[in-house]
């Protein structure tokens, strides 16, 4: 058979007789882009329900409950007669973080001494505590700042100098690539690049995988022929693929995208080319699509949490690390972000390179698994005819 009517025949069995490779592809990707981009639309968590117990009720607490109301991070929902009452909230979700004013508290500062306020969150949620706290310590900081300028001042010091004593040290704070912090920046790309790639594994493995079934049909062509023709097929659509989910990220979500057209197509497609090895190597082990399909899921959620994407390698364990240099997402997801959003990854060449020559030496290895257990059938079928005869 012709290389291009064994192309033909794949492309018949995607859009035509299996439109649900066809939906894989091109779907997956973009339906989690969407998804998360919606979810993570408002880029940082805003308007945390907030709980404020004023034991002083002074004008300096008043001031300070004042502060909290004018930032948007927080919305006080209530302003709770006890402690008691203030925990209870806490435990039962009313709210999601709760500030005490002890009594005396703005005795304590007219006199020149540090009053404590007691902050409090929920743990539970990590995105909601780490926007709580730094927030909170940013307000009280400003505050503090602004009250002791203005015991300064009363104390004989003109407004500049008072400036200077109370505050004599400043943080003058700069984010490179993405300055607002946004969890639409950091989670969506990764997210969706986590769906591409099993986009990549199913299809490839159900067409390798159903090979076994109709061995018949192309027994006069060689296996580095079929799987070669089959991988290149699936190479280009997955690459319009994921250049398709791109352009949306970029278009209709405003993800930015720093990086030169050139940089994202080599990353992009090495990582695709990889990817398809790994699915060609497991699934021309496997039986049946269900097993291979199977194993594809079981793989998706490590792959992704030891890709490094969530959570930094410094942090990890040396077992998760080794584990983490057998994952092709580990050479795709966080580069891929570098050049989104700072338009530069040190690693570009380095993964690369490694994603091509590993998919290489993984397609090679499944050329020959196919090859063999082609033949082991073939053998097995021509003796089974033979004994009937």
């Amino acid at each position: 058979m012709q290389w291009w009517m064994i192309l033909k025949r794949e492309m018949r069995q995607i859009f035509v007789k299996d439109p649900r490779l066809a939906v894989v592809i091109f779907g997956a990707s973009i339906i989690y882009l969407v998804i998360f981009s919606l979810l993570y639309g408002t880029h940082v968590v805003n308007y945390v329900p907030l709980a404020i117990y004023d034991e002083d009720q002074s004008y300096i607490s008043r001031g300070l409950i004042q502060a909290f109301t004018d930032s948007e991070k927080f919305d006080i929902v209530v302003q709770p007669a006890t402690v008691d009452e203030m925990q209870q909230m806490l435990q039962d979700h009313t709210v999601y973080a709760a500030v005490h004013i002890q009594r005396g508290f703005a005795k304590e500062i007219v006199s020149g001494r540090s009053s404590p306020v007691f902050f409090m969150t929920s743990g539970i949620n990590l995105a909601i505590t780490n926007t709580a706290t730094t927030a909170a310590a940013e307000i009280v900081g400003a505050f503090s700042h602004s009250v002791s300028m203005k015991l300064a001042e009363k104390a004989g010091l003109k407004p500049s100098m008072a400036d200077n004593k109370t505050a004599p040290v400043r943080v003058s704070l700069r984010v490179h690539g993405n300055p607002t912090l946004s969890y639409l920046y950091f989670f969506v790309i990764g997210l969706s690049m986590a769906a591409f790639q099993q986009a990549i594994f199913l299809p490839v493995g159900a067409s390798i995988i159903g090979e076994y079934q109709r061995l018949h049909e192309l027994a006069d062509n060689s296996a580095l022929k079929i799987i070669g023709l089959k991988l290149l097929l699936y190479y280009l659509l997955d690459t319009l693929s994921f250049f398709l989910t791109l352009l949306m990220a970029v278009k209709v979500f405003a993800i930015p995208c720093r990086a030169d057209f050139f940089s994202i197509l080599l990353l992009s497609t090495a990582f695709i080319f990889c990817a398809m090895g790994f699915s060609a190597v497991v699934s021309s082990l496997c039986d049946s699509e269900v097993t291979f399909s199977k194993l594809s899921l079981i793989y998706a959620v490590p792959a992704f949490t030891l890709s490094g994407y969530m959570w930094p390698f410094s942090s990890m364990d040396i077992f998760s690390q080794i584990l983490s240099y057998f994952i092709p997402l580990t050479y795709f997801g966080d580069s891929l972000r570098d050049l989104l959003l700072s338009g530069h990854t040190p690693l570009l060449v380095r993964n690369v390179l490694l994603l091509y020559f590993t998919g290489v030496a993984l397609i090679g290895l499944a050329i020959a698994i196919f090859a063999y257990r082609r033949k082991q059938i073939l053998s097995a079928e021509s003796i089974r005819v033979e004994s009937v005869i």
